[in-house]
């Protein structure tokens, strides 16, 4: 599997990283959100053409407004 997770030592939380670099994509967060950005990194990888859903941007667009 190209990227891992591991568990940042004194927290709690995780970060996400690509081994054969070192390239951290997410320092400290939960194991949820980091599943989830490892299966966003693949998905991103295999499909060149994925796109995130335009309603959630969007939607979060407009509760950052207000």
């Amino acid at each position: 599997m190209p990227y891992k997770t591991r568990k940042v030592r004194g927290k709690n939380c995780y970060k996400v990283y690509k081994p054969s670099n070192g390239k951290v994509f997410a320092r400290c967060t939960t194991k949820n959100k980091a599943l989830k950005q490892m299966r966003l990194l693949k998905a991103i990888r295999f499909n060149k053409n994925f796109r995130v859903n335009r309603t959630m941007k969007k939607s979060s667009k407009l509760n950052k407004k207000s």
